[in-house]
């Protein structure tokens, strides 16, 4: 008696593996022997690969122990809370589970139109596996700078920078911002002929961007920029000066930070160590945000490490934020302002006429003018020690290099018929609108909904059964074709070996036993 293979269904991590391993070229029927499946499960996988990809990079925190994509009873209001989780964790906001239970009937009200929906305790963990969210209640955590975790993370860091003998070059720091890339000074901002503002396709187009440097500003690595569209049309036959991804929100999940630290981070700072004669080691300071895995995460021989910073402590220690991302912004958005101001006609055509491949061009340039002296002084915070470190101070107030004044931009835009004031216009270029929310609640469900209706879930899929018959003459065919166009002998036998087994096994059906002879003696 044969030992029948068990049913086995694999998570979606051992799924993602086994496309990284085919990718890699491995061979399908040693990963079904390895994984405990069938060559056929393999191959679907293969096939389901754009989808699987595609739903894991939407999870904040990794598909976890996940196995299915399976979708709710409710698929626009998971959506919509979804959406809404992530936008007030990227804010820090503390969420609890009751939190998500009143918003997820609020939001179900709001879609449905009916009041039958319970959000129970059940509901809840299914909903938190469906999307990979691993913690709800952060106990304890202020919205406000937490200052009392600032003095012992500065000497951890310390500690951490001697243990592994680490020089300001092979110290590097990554971090994140929302740019809407379309936006301009004052929401209410309108030119003298408009009755209203421009919508909000035009003013909330939102991309990500991420700047990341060694603490020298020698090594400064391309930017990484996260966009909703997989390949845009803007990019093409085009070679990109930033590292883009996309993702379905544009929002920095696990999954795209994780791919990130380990093909572009890992071998960029490796490149940078060998050319710079220096032992190939480095430590990436990030901060403690929902798409940064708070796990050990470091290169596969350990020599690049990560370490995080306390919660609520961005604006206290970050490098990044202090003054490198605002400085980035404001030389894009002065490049924005010369084309809107440089383009006749309406204003609005102008901003619709503006692409991605515009904005990476023009935030590859900005980060290219970022100075390693500010650089350098950006660290000062976290590490006041670090030796070589320029003295030249480079403040928030609007930078004369940029041969503009903020009453000659004020004046320019008045001619163009838009009119502002200097402090929503200094604001502007601060960066302030990327701090505020994003979408509110009513923008989430109609993001939601429209959504859901385009987005295909994957679905187990439906088994359809074979008559033994009908399997013989598909056999037949492919034999006959293999025959006709110079098959090998060995495929040809192993066609005809599976052939008998199909004839074997339609044998056992008394119903199809006669008409299965008959037919093969025919064949």
């Amino acid at each position: 008696m044969t030992n029948k293979r068990k049913h086995k269904t694999l998570d979606l991590i051992n799924k993602m593996e086994i496309l990284k391993k085919l990718d890699s070229g491995q061979n399908m029927c040693k990963l079904a022997k390895e994984y405990g499946v069938g060559r056929a499960t393999i191959h679907d996988l293969k096939k389901k690969r754009q989808k699987i990809v595609d739903h894991v990079k939407t999870m904040e925190s990794g598909p976890g122990n996940r196995k299915t994509l399976k979708v709710g009873n409710c698929p626009k209001m998971e959506n919509a809370l979804y959406l809404w989780f992530i936008q007030q964790r990227s804010k820090h906001t503390p969420i609890s589970g009751e939190n998500l239970k009143a918003k997820a009937i609020e939001f179900y009200k709001k879609i449905t139109h009916k009041d039958d929906f319970r959000a129970s305790d059940g509901w809840l963990d299914k909903f938190k596996k469906r999307f990979g969210i691993r913690l709800l209640t952060i106990s304890g955590e202020k919205l406000s700078s937490n200052e009392s975790a600032v003095k012992p993370f500065i000497e951890l860091f310390k500690n951490k920078v001697e243990e592994l003998g680490l020089l300001p070059d092979q110290i590097y720091n990554a971090d994140e911002s929302g740019l809407f890339w379309r936006l301009l000074p004052n929401k209410t901002f309108v030119s003298s002929q408009e009755a209203s503002a421009p919508g909000r396709n035009v003013s909330k187009d939102r991309i990500i961007f991420m700047p990341c440097s060694n603490a020298t500003g020698t090594h400064k690595l391309d930017l990484l920029v996260i966009g909703k569209a997989k390949n845009p049309r803007a990019f093409k036959n085009i070679c990109l000066p930033v590292c883009y991804k996309n993702q379905m929100k544009s929002w920095v999940t696990r999954e795209v930070f994780s791919e990130w630290f380990h093909k572009d981070f890992v071998p960029e700072v490796k490149k940078f160590m060998k050319r710079s004669n220096l032992p190939i080691k480095a430590l990436l300071v990030l901060g403690n945000v929902p798409g940064h895995s708070n796990e050990d995460l470091k290169s596969s021989d350990g020599n690049i490490q990560t370490i995080f910073l306390p919660p609520n402590c961005t604006p206290l220690l970050q490098p990044m934020d202090q003054n490198v991302i605002q400085k980035i912004k404001s030389l894009y958005k002065n490049k924005l302002l010369i084309h809107i101001i440089s383009q006749n006609g309406d204003i609005t055509q102008s901003l619709k006429g503006l692409n991605l491949k515009d904005v990476v061009f023009s935030l590859a340039h900005a980060w290219r003018s970022v100075s390693p002296s500010l650089i350098q002084s950006s660290w000062k915070k976290l590490w006041p020690t670090m030796n070589d470190v320029s003295e030249t101070e480079e403040t928030d107030e609007w930078d004369p290099e940029d041969n503009v004044s903020i009453a000659d931009w004020l004046q320019n835009l008045s001619e163009k018929g838009l009119e502002t004031s200097e402090e929503n216009l200094i604001s502007w270029f601060e960066g302030i609108e990327e701090t505020e929310e994003i979408m509110t609640d009513e923008e989430i469900v109609c993001e939601a909904v429209q959504e859901e209706s385009s987005v295909e879930i994957l679905e187990p899929p439906t088994a359809v059964r074979v008559k033994p018959d009908d399997a013989l003459i598909c056999f037949n065919t492919c034999i006959t074709w293999a025959e006709e166009n110079g098959m090998s002998a060995k495929d040809i036998i192993i066609l005809r070996n599976m052939r008998e087994k199909v004839f074997k096994q339609g044998l056992q059906v008394a119903q199809k036993q006669t008409s299965i002879k008959d037919y093969f003696k025919t064949s």
